[in-house]
Order: structure tokens, then C-alpha cells, then sequence
């Protein structure tokens, strides 16, 4: 009685978790359709790996990322089944864009009032 049990339990968790791992693998689908192909990306899988590069292709299996090297190597294939994390790099705002965006937006201030001080008289 108590093997059946415990073999009933092992099914349900495996089977519970098959499902968690298809539905996450979707999830991992329409978020990698989302993000736009030349993008640079980041992926890790569940394995603790970690994959830098361009995103070249995404299709029903995996996605496709074409690393940054020195030395030219082959695209690499993460199928959604392994993916943990995948994330978009750069593209926000950073504090240099910030600042940038800050001092020409002062300058530009400046300039307008001068040149409206410079008409009245």
C-alpha cells in the first residue's frame, strides 16, 4: 500500500511538472517572438550556462543567438525547454543617456533666452 501510494504521488509531481515545464516553455516563446531579431540578448539556461550575443532566429523549437567573439564561431541554439532567463540588453535609459539628454535640454533653454533677449532689444 504504502509503494502505490508513494508511486501515485511520484506520477503526480512528475506529470504536474511536465505541464509547469511546457506551459514555461511557451511563456519563453512569446517572450523571445517579442523581442526584435538583430537585438542583443542575454539567455541563460537551467543549467546555470549563460549566452551573449545577437538574436538571429526564433522559430517553434529555440532560439538562435550569434555570440559576440573575437573569433567567428557558430550560432547557438537554446531550445525553450532550457531556457531560465532571457532578457534584452541595453535599449534603456542609462545614466549617460540621461545626462546627455539633461545638458542639451539646458543649453537649448539657454540659447532660446538669449536670443529673446537679444530681439527686445
Amino acid at each position: 500500500m504504502r509503494m502505490t501510494s508513494l508511486a501515485l504521488i511520484v506520477s503526480l509531481v512528475t506529470f504536474s511538472a511536465g505541464q509547469a515545464f511546457a506551459q514555461e516553455a511557451a511563456q519563453w516563446r512569446k517572450v523571445a517572438e517579442a523581442i526584435p531579431l538583430g537585438s542583443k540578448v542575454k539567455v541563460q539556461t537551467l543549467e546555470g550556462k549563460r549566452v551573449s550575443g545577437t538574436l538571429m532566429r526564433v522559430d517553434d523549437t529555440a532560439v538562435t543567438i550569434k555570440k559576440h567573439t573575437r573569433l567567428p564561431e557558430a550560432p547557438v541554439s537554446v531550445s525553450y525547454d532550457r531556457i531560465a532567463n532571457i532578457e534584452r540588453e541595453g535599449g534603456g535609459m542609462g545614466w549617460g543617456k540621461a545626462i546627455g539628454m539633461g545638458v542639451g535640454a539646458g543649453a537649448a533653454a539657454i540659447l532660446t533666452i538669449f536670443l529673446i533677449a537679444l530681439q527686445l532689444d
